[in-house]
């Protein structure tokens, strides 16, 4: 078994709305990825070791993160410091690595999540699904290391 677009998006969409209360729009991740590059960024990661090796990258902008945030403690945007808006989508990333661990191929393992300097560029795309929340994107992608 392998870990499909649409396996991505039923369990973000899961977690969005069971934990934060918060629903996403699906996108196509074309449309909104030239976004993220000229925006300020929030991104996440979590790396998968066994059978698969991989890493989940939950990447989003600022905003969106900002908006978790408010949801997650109940707050006024107003309020959160960045490293608040940091923390949730690093949680965010640990919820749903977690949750796509158990459809990956082969027994594996995932590592404790974290915030990540930059995406990479040259691993192959397993799985992505884009996604909206009041017009600002999220992206969610497991790539293949070797």
């Amino acid at each position: 078994m392998s870990v499909s677009a649409d396996d991505i998006r039923r369990v973000v969409h899961n977690i969005w709305s069971t934990q934060l209360g918060l629903e996403l729009i699906d996108t196509e991740v074309g449309a909104i990825e030239s976004g993220l590059v000229e925006q300020n960024v929030v991104d996440a990661a979590a790396e998968y070791s066994g059978d698969f090796k991989g890493l989940l990258v939950h990447r989003c902008s600022l905003q969106l993160s900002l908006a978790a945030a408010g949801s997650a403690f109940s707050s006024d945007r107003e309020q959160l410091e960045i490293s608040d808006a940091r923390d949730v989508v690093v949680e965010l990333t640990n919820m749903t690595s977690g949750n796509l661990k158990a459809i990956l191929p082969g027994s594996c393992e995932v590592s404790m999540p974290y915030l990540l300097d930059q995406v990479p560029k040259s691993s192959p795309i397993l799985a992505e699904a884009g996604f909206l929340l009041q017009g600002e994107p999220l992206i969610v992608t497991i790539y293949e290391v070797e």
